[in-house]
C-alpha cells in the first residue's frame, strides 16, 4: 500500500489520519457526556479537563488529516447513482462543519471565562481575554452543545452507507478506508 492516495485508492496516510479523528471524535462525544454526566464538580472538572486536552490533540491530527487531504488526489467515488453521491458529501460536509463549530465554541467557551486551556497539565494556552465575558461564553457553551446533537444522526447515515456499500453493492468503498484491499483498489 502507497503513502499517497491515487486516483483508484487512499494511501495509508490518509487512512490512518481518518481512523485517528474518527476515534478522537467519539473519544470527545463520549469524555462530553460523562462530562454532563458526572457527579460531582471534581469529577465534573476531571472530566472536562480531559475532554479539553483530547481536543486539543485531536485538532493537530485533524489539521494534518485537512492538509493531506488537500495536497492528495481523491479516488473516484465508487457511488454510482448520483443522489446517493450528493448525500454522502452532504453527510461529509456536515462532519465537516460540526468538527468545525466545536473546535471554534469549545476553546472560546473557556476563553471567555477568561481561563487559559491546560493541555494535560503539561502546557496551558492563556485566555486572549483579561475577563470574563458572559455573553460570549454562554453562546459558546449553547453552540458547542447544540453542535454536538448532529453527532448520532450522522454516525448513523455514515454507518448505514458504509454497511450499504459492503453488503448491498459490494464494490469495495469500505475497503479503501481499511488497511485491506478488495474491489475497486489498486
Amino acid at each position: 500500500m502507497s503513502l499517497i492516495n491515487t486516483r483508484v485508492a487512499y494511501g495509508w496516510a490518509a487512512i490512518a489520519l481518518h481512523w485517528i479523528s474518527a476515534a478522537g471524535v467519539v473519544a470527545l462525544y463520549l469524555l462530553g457526556e460523562r462530562m454532563e454526566e458526572a457527579p460531582d464538580r471534581a469529577a465534573k472538572l476531571a472530566a472536562q479537563n480531559l475532554h479539553v486536552s483530547v481536543g486539543m490533540l485531536l485538532v493537530t491530527f485533524l489539521v494534518a488529516r485537512l492538509l493531506w487531504s488537500a495536497a492528495q488526489p481523491q479516488p473516484r467515488p465508487l457511488e454510482r447513482n448520483r443522489w446517493l453521491r450528493m448525500l454522502a458529501h452532504a453527510v461529509q460536509g456536515l462532519f465537516l462543519l460540526m468538527i468545525a463549530v466545536l473546535v471554534v465554541t469549545g476553546p472560546l467557551a473557556i476563553w471567555s471565562a477568561a481561563r487559559p486551556i491546560l493541555v494535560l497539565d503539561l502546557f496551558s494556552i492563556p485566555s486572549p481575554f483579561p475577563i470574563r465575558i458572559d455573553w460570549l461564553h454562554e453562546a459558546c457553551e449553547t453552540v458547542h452543545g447544540a453542535a454536538t446533537k448532529l453527532f448520532w444522526p450522522l454516525i448513523v447515515l455514515h454507518v448505514a452507507g458504509a454497511l450499504k456499500h459492503l453488503v448491498v453493492d459490494r464494490d469495495g468503498t469500505l475497503q479503501r478506508m481499511l488497511w485491506v484491499r478488495g474491489g475497486g483498489s489498486a
